[in-house]
């Protein structure tokens, strides 16, 4: 393989995953709908706000291994890139420094922005489902 395919191999990767962001996204915007909707309406019994807890908490959960995903595709291709470079082939600088920020360990948990980030919309919507209305 040569440097161009792992970058090319990376870059497409990366696709789906910005298609993959969109979707989480416009599940954090629905879960946050779907809780306001409930709460407004007189028939949001414990069965929907159950539904909607944990349509809520899949969604952080799909999130979080999202994020482990997005990071182990930059760590994935700097590992390519240094067994490139360590089976003797000439990198460029671009690779090299690539492999110098992302390359080692794949990650093993998300990063901390996402968990913030999921722990607000989970917690909003628990909140605007369970929470007394006065």
């Amino acid at each position: 393989m040569e440097e161009i395919q792992i970058w090319s191999t990376f870059a497409a990767g990366r696709i789906g995953n910005t298609l993959g962001v969109i979707a989480l996204i416009l599940f954090g915007w629905l879960a946050l709908r779907y809780a306001a909707a409930v709460r407004a309406s007189e028939d949001g019994n414990i069965i929907f706000k159950g539904l909607g807890s944990v349509f809520a908490l899949a969604g952080a959960w799909a999130g979080y291994n999202w994020s482990v995903e997005s990071q182990n595709w930059y760590h994935g291709s700097a590992n390519a890139l240094a067994a490139l470079k360590q089976g003797g082939a000439e990198v460029s600088g671009e690779a090299t420094s690539w492999i110098a920020q992302y390359g080692g360990t794949n990650a093993t948990s998300a990063d901390p922005i996402t968990i913030v980030f999921w722990v607000v919309v989970v917690v909003t919507v628990l909140l605007t489902l369970w929470a007394p209305k006065k």
